[in-house]
């Protein structure tokens, strides 16, 4: 992740969670190896103040014990990029610790409301390895 530390620490110590999204650029290249068409990336990068909800589980074979509900606000920068969409998966380290993030739109507000108050996100965090 490459969130410069001089954000972080002026979020201190509530910019708990880095989240990378691999955006597509709708620009497509030519893999120079295979000569197929690759859709270009960038990779944007916030940090959010997450709190994280433990898994809801009884002990029982198959139970999943490595994710989270979690809900916040983004800090910096303080709004999602447009291409960031229900569903968008993002490289994470919320508290220190390393997974995948998946956004959850609240659709139970419309969609005009949810664009103004996009700075407010939440989703379900993975750790990644298993249980930590």
């Amino acid at each position: 992740m490459a969130i410069p530390a001089t954000t972080i620490a002026a979020y201190a110590p509530w910019g708990n969670a880095q989240l990378a999204f691999e955006i597509a650029t709708g620009v497509t290249t030519t893999d120079p190896a295979t000569g197929n068409a690759v859709q270009s990336t960038e990779l944007v990068e916030y940090l959010a103040a997450l709190s994280l909800q433990a898994p809801s589980w009884k002990a029982e074979p198959g139970a999943d014990t490595t994710t989270y509900s979690c809900r916040g606000r983004l800090l910096s920068p303080a709004i999602l990029d447009p291409r960031i969409t229900n569903g968008s998966q993002a490289e994470a380290v919320i508290n220190g610790t390393r997974g995948r993030f998946e956004l959850v739109f609240d659709l139970g507000m419309d969609a005009y409301h949810r664009r103004d108050l996009r700075q407010q996100i939440q989703g379900t965090f993975r750790i990644v390895g298993g249980h930590h």
